[in-house]
């Protein structure tokens, strides 16, 4: 059984809500995300629990942010996949995907078996496994931020140790010609 125009209508409404409350989460933290890196570049607030505060901050809302691009260019699909035709067909089988499906989760593209056999690949890890490789890939960024941080503040930290030395030599010139 196809889906009728008044399910097509409700789902498509959903969908364009669903856009449109992503769309303005995301309007907003990108400004601040561009500021708060620009404090930590320059060093501003150099104590090192606020810097790691601000960084777990910025991985936080990075994450959402990629997480709602994700699903953003899902409901997208569907949207176009609704303009051609084939929206409510799994995209691996060809068969129907049932309405309460849809009304579950409105841009789904396969039917849950179709699904569950789309995600095997990645249930032959166990959840430990899974979590350490995460864990690890965490790690390393947070190891490569830290050092980015480190070199930074060693940076600045030269930067006005060359600027005092600058001013002794000008004040000790100063003396020596008087």
């Amino acid at each position: 059984m196809s889906l009728t125009k008044d399910q097509l209508n409700y789902l498509k409404k959903e969908l364009h809500s669903m856009k449109e409350s992503i769309e303005k989460r995301t309007s907003t933290p990108e400004g601040e995300m561009s500021e708060m890196r620009g404090d930590i570049a320059r060093g501003v607030d150099n104590h090192l629990a606020e810097t790691a505060s601000e960084y777990e901050d910025r991985v936080r809302t990075q994450t959402i942010n990629e997480a709602d691009e994700h699903r953003l260019a899902e409901i997208n699909e569907a949207l176009e996949r609704m303009e051609d035709g084939s929206y409510g067909t799994c995209i691996d089988t060809g068969k129907e995907i049932p309405y309460e499906r849809l009304e579950a989760l409105p841009y789904a593209k396969r039917t849950t078996e179709a699904q569950e056999e789309a995600e095997e690949p990645f249930a032959d890890s166990s959840e430990e496994d899974r979590a350490v490789g995460l864990h690890h890939a965490q790690l390393d960024r947070d190891t490569e931020t830290t050092r980015e941080l480190a070199r930074e503040q060693d940076a600045d930290e030269h930067s006005s140790e060359v600027d005092a030395e600058h001013h002794y030599d000008e004040k000790t010139d100063e003396q020596s010609n008087q």
